[in-house]
């Protein structure tokens, strides 16, 4: 008669702990290093000429003309002097069209006056894989702790072990099972 070895506990849980750990790591240090006004949305101002763009710049220079028209020969609606921030809406040719409703609907700045800042607003893409990170990281980090068996589960349904006959599972098997030839009759 053979004595069957007591399974050991699966390293499973372990696993799912570290992977979901890391994930919710990797979401955290991005969100710390993240300023608030990163995420603030897009100024809802079309961009009929040029490229829609959503960009922090520093003016660089003093008494820097902010004008009605994309070209030297508009109207000057005010001035700005460096280190006056401001956010880029639309780019045209070397021109800026920048956010500053309260002084006309079209404001322009040369883009030679103005510097990005090193801290742009984040794309809608990285704050969905920001959030995303974040949110499996931490589901996963709590089904790990507390429910481990749901993560045996789903293994074995997108592996689709849950059909196979007792004798195939341990082939490919998540938990170590005995093995006669493995390890041997202790």
């Amino acid at each position: 008669m053979r004595k069957t070895k007591p399974t050991q506990p699966s390293s499973l849980p372990r696993v799912s702990i570290a992977i979901f750990g890391m994930f919710l790591a990797i979401a955290l240090l991005n969100l710390v290093q993240t300023d608030l006004s990163q995420w603030a949305p897009r100024p809802g101002i079309e961009c009929d000429n040029g490229d829609a763009v959503h960009r922090y710049a520093a003016v660089n220079a003093t008494r820097v003309n902010i004008r009605d028209l994309p070209t030297v020969f508009s109207n000057v609606l005010t001035q700005k002097n460096a280190p006056d921030q401001v956010t880029v809406v639309c780019e045209f040719g070397v021109w800026s069209r920048i956010d500053l409703l309260e002084i006309g609907s079209e404001t322009w700045i040369s883009q030679g006056l103005i510097t990005l800042l090193p801290k742009q607003p984040l794309s809608g893409r990285m704050k969905l894989v920001y959030l995303g990170l974040l949110v499996v990281g931490a589901l996963g980090l709590l089904i790990a702790l507390y429910r481990p068996r749901w993560i045996s589960k789903a293994i074995d349904l997108l592996l689709q072990t849950q059909e196979l006959p007792a004798h195939a599972k341990p082939l490919i098997s998540v938990s170590p099972q005995y093995h006669p030839v493995r390890d041997g009759n202790r």
